[in-house]
């Protein structure tokens, strides 16, 4: 006898359908998987059966083949314990059951000795494969009703063990959970207040950086802060957070997806409910940024997808690392091609890194404490290449505060206020392209139909080109900032005072 249970994978952040396949024949008793499982699929044998007789099922000795089909597409993951058991149950004549629930459903979940299923992986991605291929819905531990709840227009399916799931095979008691109220969107002012109370009006002084950080924010563009050790690169940097739009359904539908294929979500934090902030260390390897591996994992650039990328100390990374961030800054996403896979994953983040301008970090100093020579300095910036430096947007000099900024103690513009404007210039570039694109992702085309210079513009512009050295793309990143920069003056032409701020971004004594 054959029973056919449907299941999912997942091959990098893409899921397909598995079909588990359970045929049970008179012979030598014996339990085996074939259709390329790895090393989590093959151990759960012992697992299920553990399962099933701790579960008060008397599972009978046979012959038991396990066939995951599509049986060429490796199978990754322990959530096929759930979909095996099922098919052993019914194969066996252990439960009674529908039919058509078989077929109209997807099976995921983790088995734990005694029967109880346990957070698995991937359940975003099943819940979504589930919708697209128009099945009625899934059936997933409890432990991840949350995920499961993102998905609308399905029945999800929450089970605690196998006896719930014979209860809805055999159509006794189906439990759906609810839509989980999203509390994250009742009162969005909140969201400032879940950064763990930090805010824009703790930082005194940079109000050049602080400003840079808006436009930043505002348009989707990539900032890299230069200065003395200790004159806040790192505290401002966690604090663009707290300025930046919350996230819309489709974005958190979309993180959570990355998170649950990565393993990342927890029993506290089932929902990626805010935009991710990454910060890895400069001894990251190049796998653990970038992504890949024998089986294909993500890396910190898409788990910074729609959030935040930080690289803190840039010149200390791995010049390979820096330069294979190149294409991903420019096409939003990163292709890994190995010998026996090719995976696409997304990495749609704000790009913000913060480094020393020489080796004692004092050379904007006026009190002559820097101790480099400039043959020293040259060599130690050199190891940003100008590639890379060029798709950087904004470039700021940070030094170190006075003691009358230090020592002052006046009120300072909070998160909330930068923020209404971010939020307003965003709205704006919504309704100028009809989707989520921002200023920084614009397009050839687009320059040309929404950065139209005046003559005096174009007067600045080409003094800027030849003093400035800018390339093709320098030049239309300026475009894209001063675009940003007139969107949050809610000013419809780019103006003289908007290129020239843009303009003064690109300056560095240094880059």
């Amino acid at each position: 006898m054959i029973t056919k249970v449907k299941s999912s994978s997942y091959f990098g952040i893409d899921s397909f359908l598995v079909e588990v396949e359970v045929d049970i024949s008179h012979g030598l008793p014996s339990f085996n998987i074939v259709g390329l499982g790895d090393t989590a699929v093959i151990e759960s044998k012992e697992r299920i059966r553990a399962a099933i007789r701790n579960s008060g099922y008397r599972m009978q000795h046979n012959k038991i083949i396990i066939n995951l089909t599509p049986a060429g597409k490796r199978k990754i993951g322990t959530h096929f314990d759930l979909p095996i058991a099922i098919g052993i149950m019914c194969c066996q004549n252990l439960i009674a059951f529908k039919k058509e629930l078989l077929e109209e459903y997807i099976f995921m979940g983790e088995l734990s000795l005694n029967g109880d299923l346990k957070r698995t992986q991937g359940i975003v991605s099943g819940a979504i494969l589930a919708k697209e291929l128009g099945y009625k819905g899934i059936v997933i531990p409890y432990e991840n009703k949350e995920e499961g709840s993102l998905i609308k227009d399905i029945n999800v399916i929450i089970v605690k063990n196998l006896k719930e799931v014979e209860y809805f095979l055999e159509a006794k008691n189906q439990i759906r959970n609810k839509k989980l109220k999203d509390k994250s969107l009742e009162n969005k002012d909140l969201e400032v207040e879940k950064y763990n109370g930090i805010d824009f009006s703790d930082v005194k002084g940079q109000e050049v950086a602080k400003r840079a950080l808006e436009i930043c924010a505002a348009g989707g563009h990539n900032l890299i802060m230069i200065g003395t050790p200790g004159c806040g690169k790192t505290m401002l940097a966690k604090r663009i957070m707290t300025i930046l739009p919350p996230l819309t359904e489709k974005e958190k539908i979309e993180i959570t997806k990355i998170y649950s294929v990565a393993g990342k979500l927890t029993e506290k934090n089932p929902i990626i409910n805010k935009r991710p902030f990454r910060s890895p260390h400069h001894t990251s390897s190049g796998v653990a940024m970038i992504g890949g591996g024998r089986i294909p994992k993500v890396g910190e650039i898409s788990l910074a997808n729609r959030g935040v990328l930080f690289l803190d100390e840039l010149v200390e990374f791995k010049k390979e690392i820096l330069e294979n961030l190149r294409e991903p800054l420019e096409e939003k996403k990163v292709f890994i091609t190995r010998a026996n896979y090719k995976v696409e994953f997304p990495c749609k983040f704000l790009f913000l890194s913060a480094t020393n301008p020489c080796n004692c970090g004092n050379y904007f100093e006026q009190d002559g404490s820097c101790t480099c020579s400039a043959s020293e300095i040259s060599k130690y910036l050199k190891k940003l290449s100008g590639p890379l430096v060029d798709r950087i947007d904004l470039k700021v000099e940070m030094r170190r505060l006075s003691e009358g900024e230090l020592l002052e103690n006046i009120p300072r513009e909070r998160s909330k206020e930068i923020r209404k404007r971010v939020v307003a210039a965003r709205k704006i570039q919504r309704d100028r392209f009809k989707s989520e694109k921002l200023n920084g992702d614009m397009s050839s085309k687009d320059l040309e139909k929404y950065c139209f210079l005046s003559e005096e513009n174009k007067e600045i512009m080409k003094k800027a080109i030849e003093v400035l050295r800018l390339s093709a793309r320098g030049f239309d990143r300026v475009l894209k900032v001063s675009r940003t920069i007139a969107d949050l003056s809610e000013s419809k032409a780019i103006k003289k005072e908007h290129i020239l701020e843009a303009l003064s971004y690109r300056i560095s004594d240094t880059l």
